[in-house]
């Protein structure tokens, strides 16, 4: 079933935190020894995946400063003071504490001393829901500005899956492990408010939840130490096909053309993924930001990060026709409309 709501928001301003330490790809694959344990080349995440390398957060970083940084970038670029936003979604999945809600943090290291504050979490998907429940705060007048920030650090998994795949003796054991090395750590941030044109911010909202996918992508904390496991083709086998089937039935609700769009962001696992989005929706791939390439997956972080880079590096125009195409484990998903609206 597809939930579609009218979108009443729209961006401001985003901002972005990328750690300055980088983490090739072959060195990770040398230190697991892939080419003589497993019969797997050091050059494999590079060729299969295209994930060159991932950026990896300080040892003293935690969650909530990486999104605060992003967060401050988004204030000074929105030129408001913190203490005007109203509300703050902290959309994660990693997060300082069990509680109080990482939010809380974000609100306190920026100085938002007026915010509502709480976390929501859905996997990779989390920043799409904050996206969404933000704009039903905006559309229902209790919200003037509100912040959605993450600060995601699956590098932390990233060393226990090495220590796991050291000990590993089979190929299977490395496919189904291997998808925590494909990950990056980025902080991500967006100023939203109220539309102040109907032709322009977001133009909607279509979700859909399957949870008979729920066993595809798992990832615990037992005892303190991450525990979990990725069937990385069944689940972008599933994802796929949800996002095809679901396409045509947003743009009629969006009332575009496939010709209309402009730029296609989607939530990035891998480079062949690129190639399956382009296939259903009889688009260019040209047409569709990478960052997996030099940032790995960097979870809930991905589509806010790619609009960032978009909007600073001066690529888009006003009233450009953005595609949004979010996924998380579960499965969830979501396709959005998003009409830029230039400063």
């Amino acid at each position: 079933m597809y939930h579609y709501t009218p979108g009443h928001s729209r961006i401001i301003a985003t901002g972005a935190f990328l750690p300055e330490q980088r983490v090739t790809s072959e060195e990770l694959m040398r230190e697991i020894d892939s080419l003589n344990r497993f019969g797997i080349p050091y050059d494999w995440l590079d060729q299969k995946m295209g994930i060159r390398e991932r950026r990896v957060a300080d040892a003293g970083d935690l969650p909530s400063d990486m999104a605060a940084r992003a967060a401050r970038e988004a204030i000074e670029r929105a030129g408001i003071d913190p203490r005007r936003i109203d509300a703050i979604i902290y959309a994660g999945i990693d997060r300082d504490y069990v509680e109080p809600a990482t939010a809380h943090v974000v609100q306190d290291k920026i100085g938002a001393r007026n915010a509502y504050c709480v976390d929501v979490s859905n996997a990779c998907h989390g920043f799409m829901n904050g996206i969404h429940l933000m704009d039903a705060l905006i559309t229902s007048g209790q919200v003037r500005y509100g912040l959605i920030c993450s600060g995601e650090q699956p590098s932390r998994i990233a060393r226990h899956t090495i220590e796991r795949l050291k000990r590993a003796v089979t190929r299977e054991e490395f496919y189904e492990l291997v998808g925590g090395l494909t990950t990056g750590d980025a902080g991500a941030a967006m100023i939203v408010g109220p539309k102040r044109a109907p032709v322009a911010g977001f133009a909607g909202f279509m979700l859909q939840s399957e949870g008979r996918h729920s066993d595809l992508c798992v990832y615990s904390d037992r005892d303190g130490r991450p525990d979990g496991h990725m069937h990385m083709r069944d689940i972008v086998r599933a994802f796929v096909d949800m996002h095809a089937r679901m396409f045509d039935v947003c743009l009629r609700e969006l009332g575009w053309r496939r010709e209309d769009i402009r730029l296609f962001v989607h939530h990035q696992v891998g480079i062949r993924v690129f190639h399956k989005h382009a296939r259903y929706a009889r688009l260019p791939v040209e047409i569709m930001p990478n960052t997996i390439s030099t940032l790995g997956n960097i979870t809930s972080a991905t589509i806010p990060v790619n609009l960032h880079r978009l909007a600073e590096s001066g690529t888009l125009r006003d009233q450009d026709k953005i595609f949004l195409s979010g996924t998380g484990s579960g499965l969830s998903i979501s396709q959005s409309g998003l009409i830029w609206e230039a400063a």
